[in-house]
């Protein structure tokens, strides 16, 4: 019911799908583990209200005021959340797998363990962390790069893409180039030939990532996962590997010149005509005929 008035009401449990609740003042109401999914409750009052473990997905929340309310482990998949009024709200263990925030009031909430995926927040940036499963690429069908969205990021330039959940995913000759992809997830993504120069990817997962012929010239891999990464030929000119991990990835024929490895970890990693940062070239992994340089 539109402009329902009932401070307290006592929802707690109810199966209210897809009931319109538009503009109510629910005033300190006990909807815990309610079902209001696909619910209309564009610009309702719920401050210091009771949510817990309520089912909202793809509710319509535009503009709710939820100050200071209670929303520990409630489904809000898919839930529009434009322009809501979350200041000193408990969004802990909540679900926000495609949960749109967009210009969202966040201030003073919590979000302890919260489910980050494909979630646009306040911002605008696309929040996919370490537990959003990945959504894999199509491979492409013909030579080019990848363009589109894959799992909530933009493949295109200077995107940005907090906690990108790439794993496994086919980016091959995808044009990355300056984008913001720091704390992402590429294990194991295909990355052949793609284009990630000056991309920032600070502790950033490439474990067994294949990186075959990619530029990474200038990019930022600081404190990055780079373990049993496949670099062959990847352009690393200049690239800020600062404390990044590469035990045993394969360096062969990377060029390294200029790239600062500060406190980076390169045991087990294999050296064979790769041109380290001051312009020698390593072949201490080659076999006698792989020594070209």
């Amino acid at each position: 019911m539109p402009n329902l008035q009932c401070p307290h009401a006592e929802f707690s449990g109810k199966s209210m799908a897809q009931a319109n609740l538009q503009e109510a003042q629910l005033l300190e109401g006990d909807l815990s583990r309610a079902d209001l999914t696909k619910s209309n409750l564009k610009g309702a009052n719920i401050y210091h209200g009771k949510l817990m473990g309520g089912n909202f997905t793809e509710a319509d929340m535009t503009g709710i005021t939820l100050y200071r309310a209670d929303l520990t482990g409630a489904n809000l998949s898919g839930a529009n959340l434009t322009g809501a009024r979350l200041k000193g709200a408990n969004l802990s263990e909540t679900n926000l797998t495609d949960t749109d925030l967009t210009d969202a009031e966040i201030d003073g909430a919590k979000f302890n363990k919260a489910i980050f995926c494909r979630t646009t927040m306040p911002n605008g940036i696309v929040n996919s962390g370490a537990n959003c499963p990945a959504k894999k690429a199509a491979k492409a069908e013909q030579a080019g790069a990848i363009e589109g969205s894959v799992n909530g990021c933009a493949i295109q330039p200077h995107t940005v893409c907090m906690n990108a959940a790439l794993a496994e995913s086919n980016l091959g000759s995808a044009n990355l180039s300056g984008a913001q992809l720091y704390m992402g997830n590429f294990a194991q993504a295909n990355l052949f030939k793609a284009n990630l120069g000056k991309a920032n990817l600070t502790e950033a997962n490439l474990t067994r990532a294949n990186l075959t012929r990619t530029n990474l010239s200038q990019a930022n891999l600081t404190d990055a996962n780079l373990n049993k990464a496949v670099l062959r030929g990847a352009q690393l000119e200049r690239a800020n590997l600062t404390g990044a991990i590469l035990l045993n990835a394969d360096l062969t024929d990377a060029d390294l010149t200029g790239a600062n490895i500060a406190n980076a970890t390169l045991t087990g990693a294999t050296f064979c005509n790769t041109v380290m940062p001051n312009g020698t070239v390593n072949n201490s992994s080659c076999t006698g005929e792989k020594r070209q340089k």
